[in-house]
């Protein structure tokens, strides 16, 4: 699962595809001044010529964008550019027909992402210049390459009276041609719509540490093969759910990997501060003070360390690995080797 699994290049969950730089520019601009967050969960692939001009200004979007991935047909002329983790050259072998343009595109977008294309791409070499429209088709065999979340396609024009002319070849690729999008209206209609496109889709965050030394955060959806990919890929996860707190993850022994907690027992709030402190990188949970938040008021220090052992004895049994949980300085925290998240709403959810 590259999105989630792999430093560097990633596969993301908003994917901008456009034939001219500077429309993908103008894009770009609108994306910045509206919801500047997005920026950083964007692909953009610029389906221009290569060249000095076409370095440059992938140079001056890594300036202004430094979180945007950028694919674009860059010529050598840009070496410093080029060798950014964050861009990826356009080979002609990208665009020698519509299936390697398409493996191009899905390989860039997360599961279930949000793919807003240009109706007109006319840079591409094997769309016919009279036939402009047929790189809609493009995006559709992309849609086909997610059978279990195809991601939501959306399309950019600046023509009028498309619908005319081939909103009878969108409807037979599964469009709506009214979900065409006016490229004059960037900040008013486009990004909005984009945005709160993205919003429903990935709906909540993932926070994680991926050691070592990897901390980071991706928005997700809430779907089934969401929550499988994360818990395939981290040892301890801890979503919310209608009826509590749930811990998943490869290391959770529970039915299905997954073990429900009431939302206010004690147990749920431990595990709940021991993610937060991985996260956190921090010193862990004292003894004392776990054994002073599930014991009585009266209790003394040995019953309070006893308590917190019998406690922490409990959760380790959750877990299929007796080093998960270790004690350092009379602390308990997870141990730092561990690949490790927690769920939050999206914090642009309404």
């Amino acid at each position: 699962m590259a999105w989630l699994d792999e430093p560097g290049f990633e596969r993301r969950p908003l994917v901008f595809v456009e034939d001219h730089l500077y429309h993908t520019a103008e894009l770009l601009a609108a994306v910045a001044a509206v919801r500047p967050e997005l920026i950083a969960c964007t692909t953009a692939v610029g389906i221009d010529r290569p060249g000095p001009d076409t370095d440059a200004t992938i140079a001056e979007w890594r300036t202004r964008h430094p979180a945007l991935q950028i694919v674009a047909p860059l010529g050598g002329h840009g070496d410093e550019t080029s060798a950014s983790p964050f861009v990826r050259v356009l080979e002609p072998a990208d665009t020698a027909d519509a299936a390697a343009f398409a493996r191009l595109v899905a390989r860039l977008l997360r599961p279930g992402g949000v793919l807003i294309q240009d109706v007109q791409l006319s840079t591409l070499p094997f769309v016919p210049a009279e036939r402009w429209w047929e790189s809609i088709y493009v995006a559709a065999t992309v849609r086909g390459m997610f059978p279990a979340r195809p991601p939501i396609v959306r399309f950019l024009s600046n023509k009028r009276g498309y619908s005319a002319t081939f909103g009878r070849d969108l409807l037979d690729a599964g469009f709506d041609p009214r979900e065409v999008m006016d490229k004059s209206a960037l900040r008013d209609v486009v990004v909005p719509t984009v945005a709160s496109l993205f919003d429903r889709a990935f709906s909540k965050v993932l926070d994680a540490r991926l050691p070592p030394g990897r901390k980071t955060s991706w928005p997700i959806g809430e779907s089934d093969v969401d929550r499988r990919e994360i818990e395939d890929v981290l040892d301890l996860v801890l979503w919310s759910s209608g009826s509590g707190l749930e811990l998943g993850g490869r290391i959770v022994s529970g039915s299905a990997g997954r073990i429900t907690f009431r939302t206010a027992s004690p147990e749920a709030d431990t595990w709940k501060h021991l993610l937060e402190d991985a996260l956190a990188e921090g010193t862990g949970l004292p003894v004392v003070d776990v054994g002073s938040r599930i014991g009585p008021a009266s209790a003394e220090r040995a019953e309070l360390t006893n308590l917190a052992a019998r406690h922490f004895h409990t959760l380790r049994g959750r877990l299929r690995s007796a080093d998960a949980i270790a004690t350092v300085n009379h602390a308990y925290r997870l141990n730092d080797t561990l690949r490790v998240g927690s769920i939050r709403p999206s914090p642009h959810l309404r």
